[in-house]
C-alpha cells in the first residue's frame, strides 16, 4: 500500500498527555566520598525516584506489599504525618526505600507530598535541616500524630516493613533497631 499524505486515516485525538520534567537543581546535588553524584537537602519523592531510578525502579517493582497487613494499614495512616530521611548513596536506602515508597503509595498515602531529606554520608545536609531529626543511620522513615513522633523504622525493620510499620501506627511497644 502506498498512502498520499491526503489518504493517510486520520487518527482522532482524544487527550494529550504532557509530563512534567522532573527538574533537579544544582543546589540539591553533591559529591560522596568517591566522588559520585548525590543529592542532598529538602528532595521532592519525584527528585528522588528520577535521580535514583536505576535503583529504586527495579526494586520498588520488585517489591511485593503484604495485602492482609495493608489493609490494616491504611486506616491508621489517616491524618498521619511521614518523613523519610535517607542517602541516595547509601545501599541501606537503596534496599529500603523501594519497599517503603510502594508499600506507603498502595495504602492512599501521598508520597508526593512526602517529605523527604537527602544527607550525605555525614548524615548532613549543607543548610543543617536534618538537625532535628537526630538520624544517626538512614534510611529513617519516622511516623507523626498530631505533630509528635510515634515512631521511626531506622536503617531496616525489625520483622517486615509492613509488620513494622503496622507496630508503629497501631501504638504497639516498637522499638527500631538503634533504640536504648
Amino acid at each position: 500500500f502506498i498512502f498520499s499524505c491526503s489518504e493517510v486515516p486520520k487518527k482522532k485525538i482524544t487527550e494529550t498527555v504532557v509530563e512534567k520534567e522532573v527538574l533537579i537543581p544544582d543546589s540539591l546535588l553533591g559529591k560522596d566520598l568517591e566522588g559520585n553524584a548525590i543529592l542532598v537537602g529538602k528532595i521532592s519523592y519525584a527528585q528522588m525516584e528520577k535521580f535514583s531510578q536505576a535503583w529504586f525502579t527495579p526494586d520498588y517493582d520488585r517489591y511485593k506489599v503484604n495485602a492482609s497487613l495493608l489493609e490494616q494499614i491504611k486506616p491508621l495512616l489517616n491524618g498521619k504525618k511521614v518523613n523519610l530521611l535517607m542517602g541516595t548513596w547509601c545501599e541501606d536506602s537503596q534496599r529500603e526505600v523501594p519497599g517503603m515508597m510502594k508499600i506507603l503509595a498502595a495504602a492512599g498515602y501521598a508520597v508526593n507530598e512526602l517529605e523527604i531529606i537527602a544527607v550525605d554520608e555525614d548524615k548532613r545536609t549543607p543548610s543543617g535541616i536534618e538537625k532535628p531529626f537526630a538520624a544517626t543511620y538512614v534510611p529513617a522513615l519516622i511516623f507523626y500524630s498530631e505533630g509528635q513522633e510515634m515512631n521511626r523504622i531506622v536503617e531496616f525493620p525489625i520483622g517486615t516493613l509492613e509488620e513494622d510499620i503496622f507496630a508503629i501506627l497501631s501504638g504497639e511497644d516498637y522499638k527500631h533497631a538503634y533504640a536504648e
